[in-house]
Formats: C-alpha cells, structure tokens, sequence
C-alpha cells in the first residue's frame, strides 16, 4: 500500500516540475499567434489566407498581407493569425487599418533564418 502511494506522488511531483519548466522557456514553445477585436455571432468570414515566405539565410523576412474588399466592403471586427509553424514562427503587425476599418495591412517579420507560415482570419459584418 505504501509504495503506490509513493509512485503517485513522485509522478505528481515530476509533473508540476515538468509544467515549470515549460513556463521558463524550457518546453515546447508556443507559436505567435495574435488576435484583435471580438467575433459576435453575426460575424462572417471575410477572408482566410495562409502567408508564407521561404527562409533565408542570416537574413530576417518580411512579408505584407492586405485585404481590400471588392463591392460592398464589410466592416472588420476581428483578425484572428495563427502561427503554423509553432516554433520560430513569425511575428505580425497591423501597419494600416484593422478593427472597425474596411481595409487592413499586416506585415509579418521572420526570425533570423527562419521562414514564415501564418494564417490570417478576418470576421465582419
């Protein structure tokens, strides 16, 4: 009866460390993903579009996502990127418009030799 009782609280105990550690920096890192705005229920999807950009080497990347709106233009609510590498993945910026705007411009910058993978979401109404 004992020894069980110890396993289990060494598994415990190993766990919780193992949860710290990945707070740290030590585990697997999460990737840049960014959100803006509320979706209400009402909200339709504008648009969704993976950007994308190949390494390059020592070198930073860059790269410019703009949603123009043919005909009646819908007023954005929420951006949503999600980062699909996970790991270096890219930062993003809105430059230009955004929530409560029609248009929106988004610069993605890569790490130092890595490439860039996001995907970007616009809600509206």
């Amino acid at each position: 009866m004992y020894l069980p009782s110890v396993f289990f609280l060494l598994v415990a105990i190993v766990a919780n460390n193992f949860g710290q550690i990945e707070a740290l920096g030590g585990g697997t890192q999460e990737g840049n993903d960014y959100t803006w705005g509320t979706k209400a229920t009402t909200d339709t999807l504008i648009a969704r579009e993976v950007v994308s950009a190949n390494k390059m080497m020592l070198q930073t990347n860059t790269r410019t996502y703009t949603l123009t709106q043919a005909g009646t233009a819908k007023t954005i609510s929420y951006i949503a990127i999600t980062d699909l590498k996970r790991k270096r993945g890219a930062t993003a910026a809105i430059t230009a418009g955004g929530v409560g705007d029609t248009t929106v411009t988004i610069k993605f910058t890569s790490a130092r030799g890595a490439s860039i993978k996001s995907q970007v979401e616009i809600w509206g109404a």
